[in-house]
This record gives C-alpha cells, sequence and structure tokens, in this order.
C-alpha cells in the first residue's frame, strides 16, 4: 500500500461507485453488528470501544502509508478545525447516535441520519462557504423529508415504549445536526490548505476518541465504559464492527468520491444504507417493516438522489 492508493484514478471501471456503495453496506453491517450485542452496551461505551479501534486502524494505516504515526500536512488552524469537527462528530454526535440505534433501531436511525445531506446543503448557503441549491435540489430535499418523516411515524402496532421511542427520534435528531456541523467544519478544514485526507481522518478519530475519554473522566463513568468494552462477548465484535464500519467505511467512501466520475452518484451511494438495512433488519434483528417503511425508505433515498445528481 502507498500513498498513490490515494491519489490515482480508480483500479477498474466503476470503481468508484463500487466502492461509494460497499462503503454504505459495510456501514450497514457495523450498525446489526452493535444492534445485536447482548446484553447491549451503554451508548457511550459503545461509542467509546468504535472509536478506540477505529483509531487504532487509522494509525497503523497512517504508519503505513507515511512511516509517521503523527499526521502532519496541516496548519495549525486546520488542525484546530479537524479537532473540534472530531470532537463534535465522533464524540457527542455518535454517543447520541448510539442511543437513538439502541432505542428506535438501526433502520429508523439511519434514516433519521438521512436528514444530515439536508442540513449541510442548507447551512452550507450560509457565510463563509455560501454555497447556492438548483432548484432541483431543493425538490429533492422536500422529498427526502417526506420520506424520513413517512419512515419514523410510530404506527400503532409498535410494540417499543413510546417514551423510549421518542427519546429515540429526538436524541437522533440531534444527532444528525451535530453531524451537520461536524461535516460543514471537515470541509472547512480541507479547504484551507488542502489536508492529506488520511490525516486528517486520524485528527479527527483523535479528537473524539480522547474527547469522550475526557467527557467519562469528568463525569466519573470512563471505567464503567472501558470495563463494558473489554467484555469478552463484546470487545470481539466491536473489533468486527470497528475495522468494517469506521475504518474501511470511510475509507471506501473517500475511494468513492475520489474515483466516481460524478460526485453526486457517490454520495447518493454512500446513502443507501437505509436501503440494505431493510433485509438486514430482518435476517439478523427479526425485525418487521410494512410497506409505508419500505415505500418511504426508497423515497428518501431518492430525494438524496436528486439533490445531489442535479448538483
Amino acid at each position: 500500500m502507498s500513498a498513490a492508493l490515494f491519489l490515482a484514478s480508480g483500479p477498474f471501471p466503476w470503481s468508484g461507485e463500487w466502492s461509494a456503495a460497499l462503503s454504505a453496506l459495510l456501514w450497514g453491517i457495523s450498525h446489526i453488528i452493535y444492534a445485536r450485542l447482548r446484553p447491549p452496551l451503554s451508548a457511550p461505551a459503545l461509542n467509546l470501544g468504535k472509536n478506540v479501534f477505529a483509531l487504532l486502524f487509522f494509525l497503523i494505516a497512517l504508519v503505513v502509508m507515511t512511516g509517521s504515526i503523527i499526521p502532519s500536512g496541516m496548519s495549525t488552524k486546520a488542525l484546530l478545525i479537524f479537532t473540534a469537527s472530531g470532537f463534535l462528530g465522533l464524540a457527542v454526535c455518535d454517543t447520541l447516535l448510539m442511543r437513538s440505534l439502541l432505542d428506535i433501531g438501526p433502520q429508523r436511525m439511519t434514516l433519521l441520519f438521512l436528514t444530515v445531506p439536508v442540513l449541510v446543503a442548507l447551512f452550507a448557503m450560509l457565510p463563509p462557504m455560501g454555497e447556492s441549491q438548483p432548484w432541483p435540489a431543493w425538490v429533492g430535499m422536500i422529498i427526502c423529508i417526506t420520506g424520513v418523516s413517512l419512515a419514523i411515524v410510530r404506527r400503532p402496532e409498535d410494540t417499543a415504549d413510546p417514551v423510549r421511542f421518542r427519546r429515540g427520534i429526538r436524541t437522533g435528531l440531534m444527532a444528525a445536526l451535530l453531524q451537520t456541523v461536524a461535516i460543514l467544519l471537515a470541509r472547512y478544514g480541507l479547504a484551507q490548505d488542502d489536508a492529506p485526507l488520511l490525516d486528517s481522518a486520524v485528527v479527527r478519530m483523535a479528537a473524539g476518541t480522547f474527547g469522550l475519554i475526557l467527557l467519562g473522566l469528568y463525569g466519573g463513568r470512563v471505567r464503567l465504559w472501558a470495563k463494558e468494552v473489554v467484555r469478552r462477548d463484546a470487545m470481539p465484535r466491536l473489533i468486527v464492527a470497528s475495522l468494517l464500519g469506521t475504518f474501511l467505511g470511510i475509507l471506501l467512501n473517500q475511494f468513492g468520491l475520489k474515483w466516481s466520475a460524478h460526485a453526486g452518484v457517490a454520495t447518493t451511494l454512500n446513502s443507501l444504507m437505509p436501503i440494505y438495512l431493510l433485509p438486514l433488519s430482518v435476517l439478523f434483528l427479526g425485525e418487521r417493516f410494512g410497506k409505508r417503511e419500505i415505500i418511504a425508505s426508497f423515497i428518501a433515498v431518492g430525494g438524496i438522489a436528486m439533490m445531489f445528481i442535479s448538483s
């Protein structure tokens, strides 16, 4: 493996599109693994384990690719921006995301997270980015929000605790908002001095990991989280899920965006996780979905497709 892998065009035709689609599948599989942990870990412990193991994988990749364990090639300003992005996105946001997953399941949680591209597009219109959106993108946003709304409405036959259900929706939406801010910060940081993607990913992951540890130390909970992470029945699954979802998923996401002929197509394929989760949740979690959830999932992903392909 060499740094050229991040600079060259795809190794085979449609490699970018395949990478983007596979990244969404790996994210879906990792969420199934998290949801299948029995007894379940607390949301902060789940996030701590995911971040620690993923950071180790990224550091190994950084050493192999650059020969150094220290990220470089970025200004102090970019370093601070990536640190803030990692703390918000990987410490706070992902903890809320894991809590939402445990409360409402991976399918509804990922559909809630489809609001992130919509929020990013809206916030990117503000200074300092000042981006504009064509009218088909606005239509795509409305379609996406419609699909998400249809999917997350509680059905009369739902057996989940209504208090827990509402909490899952609330924390999922809060996570989506924080992820939006984290993405915008990362985009702004990358624009500062063309920081290397792998180095910036390591900085964000380190900030998310150590930020979560500091929050745990402040609340006196970090030892309890660590005990959950090293549980004999949990740690091997966390390692696999971190390798597949966080490490390989992020790398394939980057390859998809770099190698695809159209970034909009890659972004749409990266958003396919709710579609993958329909059969995965049925097979491995025993969930059952009615026509409304299935149709709503396709509507939401279709809205994302319209947003980015028209841009």
